[in-house]
């Protein structure tokens, strides 16, 4: 297991460099990366045998490619966090190849800036969606628009606030819970500094020194091991952290102890890859005012009584009223949970960087908005960010347009009920790609 979990986290890491909380500070300048939009679609017109074409709206890039045989829909592509590199640049939605095949066009923006700005993607995908109903004319029949990670947030905030650009939506291990992500990253950084015995009063967070200065304390009070090892010779107050983060991820489940294992692995940013997530000043996108927050969180009611003590001990943060109570875009849009089309979600369920629990909030909010027959979710058994295969992809494409053309819901589990049954995402999980860790995974009944 060793050997292929190595793997999986080489490459996690090469993806998810960078990730930390953005530093607020003079904006960077972005530019589109000319030769790499030119090899993007290159490579799209090998893959297919069809061409593409490229252009720039508002200082983002596209590629947009509507095939011969175009069925007269079109599928927009809306993608993740890109880092804070400032060269612009373009991906085709997964799977491609499989929706040019069936016809249907595509079109994908680089957004004009990076960093976590969902923001500003929903905009330019807005602007890109415009801009291909103008060139696709009468004969485009339906829209639909797809997002991985960021991506799932920008997607979701999108068919809010234009609900009549797009048909049906496909938001894919997606940041659902829009802010309250960074609620997850303080809630595992904070419950860290408290079950290793840190007095609130001696925690200093969020901090640009937090993983040199209070990491190896916390590391200390949790691990018999202190150092990239730690998290896999957990002392008692380290199992008990383990349970605080299994909860505050989804809840017990199956794939669980893998997902542990493959996000603290040591060759992961020496065991400290979710640690880094609060490394910084606590905004995104370089823009004021801090974002995650633990200030409302009632530990022994959204946690449960075992995590009661956390509510007189953890430090508690604040965050600034406009992140959370945002009308617009910036620094963040809120999601409200109103789709007024069919929306179908994947998630992996060991996922600790963007956990299942999206998936949840998200659900409960729609369901508190009496549009529950809108919404369809599914979870696939992979411990990875967005590790889906390419047949689970396809599927997904496949029931969500054919829910929109006939209005029958497709099949989805209940992922706000408990979630510890031994069968959880066996339905929708299909072969043994993924993060490359699959094949250790506790096995679905028989």
């Amino acid at each position: 297991m060793r050997r292929v979990l190595t793997a999986a986290l080489t490459a996690l890491a090469l993806v998810t460099a960078g990730a930390g909380a953005a530093v607020a500070g003079p904006k960077p300048t972005y530019e589109v990366d000319r030769a790499a939009l030119a090899a993007t679609v290159a490579a799209v017109e090998r893959a297919t045998g069809q061409d593409a074409t490229s252009g720039e709206i508002a200082g983002a890039a596209y590629v947009a490619q509507v095939p011969d045989n175009w069925n007269g829909d079109l599928v927009v592509y809306a993608h993740g966090y890109r880092g804070t590199g400032t060269a612009l640049t373009v991906d085709p939605p997964p799977a491609y190849q499989a929706l040019v095949a069936q016809g249907y066009a595509w079109a994908a923006s680089s957004y004009r800036r990076n960093d976590y700005d969902p923001g500003v993607g929903v905009l330019d995908t807005k602007n890109l969606t415009e801009h291909m109903r103008s060139v696709l004319g009468r004969e485009l029949d339906r829209t639909y628009l797809v997002g991985f990670s960021m991506g799932g947030h920008v997607t979701a905030a999108a068919i809010e606030k234009y609900p009549s650009l797009y048909d049906g939506a496909l938001p894919a291990c997606g940041v659902l819970g829009d802010v309250e992500l960074f609620d997850w990253f303080t809630d595992y950084n904070l419950g860290a500094a408290d079950y290793a015995g840190l007095a609130a009063a001696d925690v200093d967070y969020p901090s640009e020194t937090w993983l040199a200065d209070t990491v190896p304390t916390i590391e200390a009070g949790l691990s018999n091991a202190p150092g990239p090892s730690w998290a896999f010779a957990l002392n008692d107050r380290g199992r008990a952290f383990k349970d605080f983060v299994e909860v505050g991820s989804g809840g017990d489940r199956v794939t669980f102890d893998t997902a542990w294992r493959y996000w603290h692995a040591p060759q992961n940013e020496s065991g400290t890859f979710l640690f880094g997530l609060a490394a910084g000043d606590g905004t995104i996108a370089n823009r004021t005012g801090q974002v995650g927050q633990n200030s409302d969180t009632v530990y022994g009611t959204e946690y449960g009584p075992a995590f009661a003590g956390l509510d007189d001990s953890i430090l508690r943060v604040q965050a600034a009223n406009r992140n959370r109570k945002s009308q617009g875009l910036q620094p963040a849009p809120i999601i409200h949970g109103t789709p007024s089309v069919p929306v179908l979600t994947l998630h992996t369920t060991g996922d600790l960087f963007v956990p299942i629990e999206m998936e949840q909030i998200y659900a409960k909010e729609v369901r508190a908005n009496g549009r529950g027959d809108l919404l369809v979710q599914r979870a696939v058994r992979d411990v990875g960010h967005c590790s889906f295969t390419g047949q689970e992809i396809v599927t997904a494409y496949t029931d969500l347009f054919r829910w929109v053309e006939t209005g029958v819901r497709p099949a989805g589990e209940d992922l706000v009920a408990d979630i510890s049954s031994p069968t959880l995402g066996c339905a929708f999980t299909r072969g043994t790609g993924g993060s490359g860790l699959r094949p250790v995974l506790e096995p679905c009944p028989t």
